[in-house]
């Protein structure tokens, strides 16, 4: 299953499905943090009275969680239950396939196909998977308010620590593979020629 996606990603990897996600992923950063909707951080932060979501810390406790969902009352429970099951569902998922995409046009580009390293284009879906995970288990400690789930808020927060983790080693893992791609003055890519030429032709031999 997990060769069938990285050998997908190497295939379909392409400036314009990499630019299509970005925009994607921009737009719903924008309608996360640069709006005023029901929905929005900011218009959580509000409810909260100014504290900090729990999405964006890089540590929190159960009792740090509860305090929070107190804090932002029966409104503000709901907005940021439909912050995680919509566009914090979607905006994960968005980044972790652009970076993965990305990550994976300069690699095949710079190894074989079945080289060992092709596999550090899968960082970013576990990042985005590990941040998809943090939500949904926030959402059930959200519904299950005032009952209290302590061990899922620190599972919760673990998925966090592993968010946060990875992306720092997804960023720098990019930057250097991108300047490996320049030193070695810009290679072709190793997917076969004939499977670029369908692709070009959408399919159409």
């Amino acid at each position: 299953m997990l060769k069938k996606i990285l050998t997908f990603i190497q295939y379909k990897t392409s400036w314009l499905t990499i630019l299509g996600l970005l925009a994607f992923t921009g737009l719903m950063m924008f309608i996360m943090n640069g709006t005023k909707l029901p929905f929005s951080n900011p218009t959580i932060v509000e409810h909260a009275g100014g504290l900090t979501i729990l999405d964006l810390r890089k540590s929190y406790s159960p009792d740090d969680a509860y305090d929070l969902f107190t804090e932002l009352g029966a409104v503000g429970r709901r907005a940021y239950l439909i912050l995680h099951l919509v566009p914090d569902i979607i905006f994960p998922i968005g980044y972790a396939l652009t970076f993965a995409f990305m990550s994976a046009w300069f690699l095949v580009r710079l190894l074989p196909l079945d080289h060992r390293l092709q596999w550090l284009s899968m960082i970013p879906l576990i990042s985005g998977l590990a941040d998809v995970s943090e939500n949904l288990s926030l959402v059930i400690c959200n519904l299950a308010y005032p009952g209290r789930i302590n061990w899922l808020v620190q599972f919760a927060h673990l998925l966090t620590k592993v968010k946060f983790g990875l992306l720092p080693i997804g960023v720098v893992f990019l930057l250097i593979i991108v300047v490996m791609w320049f030193i070695r003055k810009r290679p072709a890519s190793n997917v076969p020629n004939e499977f670029l030429t369908m692709q070009f032709l959408g399919g159409r031999k």
